[in-house]
């Protein structure tokens, strides 16, 4: 049986301060939009949800532009891993949830494609070039209380998935191994 998009959601991690960026990444200008609101322009409507992760001071301006997604203020100055639990513990449902940075590409629909038919009972599915894990990463449901478990002072996810059965999807496009982590 095949699975459909609509079936997922999205955990969306946009609150960091960009200190090695020079900015915020958020808002940096991509394609002639925010960063932010080219991820949200991407991907609402073809999962089931998004929850995102911004600075409290960022949600009016958030609200306003993408009612349709679930906002959830953190604090930038902790580590992603805090931002990654605050939208674990607010999500909507028990679906699926793809894990990037607003650092990263908008993603195609068939890189979301290959790790939800890929995923098949494992914990996470993660893509793939060249022996190099990327994103998105995604999370099957039964990995959410362990997630919430972790302690963000001394925690990673990436470490955590290492203790964890995750299938790596191989991709042929580089844009999986890509951040705009640069000023």
């Amino acid at each position: 049986m095949r699975r459909s998009l609509r079936e997922t959601q999205v955990f969306l991690l946009a609150a960091g301060r960009g200190e090695r960026a020079g900015g915020p990444k958020a808002w940096r200008d991509v394609d002639g939009r925010p960063a932010l609101f080219g991820h949200l322009a991407n991907i609402i409507g073809a999962v089931a949800s998004v929850t995102v992760s911004v600075q409290a001071e960022w949600l009016p301006r958030c609200k306003e532009h993408a009612p349709a997604a679930y906002w959830v203020a953190t604090d930038p100055d902790l580590p992603p891993l805090a931002s990654l639990q605050a939208l674990v513990a607010y999500r909507p449902s028990d679906a699926p949830g793809f894990v990037y940075h607003v650092d990263m590409p908008c993603y195609g629909r068939p890189v979301y494609r290959a790790l939800l038919e890929g995923l098949r009972g494992a914990d996470a599915a993660a893509p793939v070039v060249d022996g190099k894990r990327g994103h998105p990463v995604l999370l099957a449901p039964g990995l959410y209380d362990a997630l919430l478990a972790l302690d963000p002072a001394t925690d990673r996810l990436d470490a955590f998935l290492r203790t964890r059965e995750v299938r790596e999807i191989p991709m042929t496009t580089g844009e999986v191994l890509e951040n705009r982590n640069r000023s």
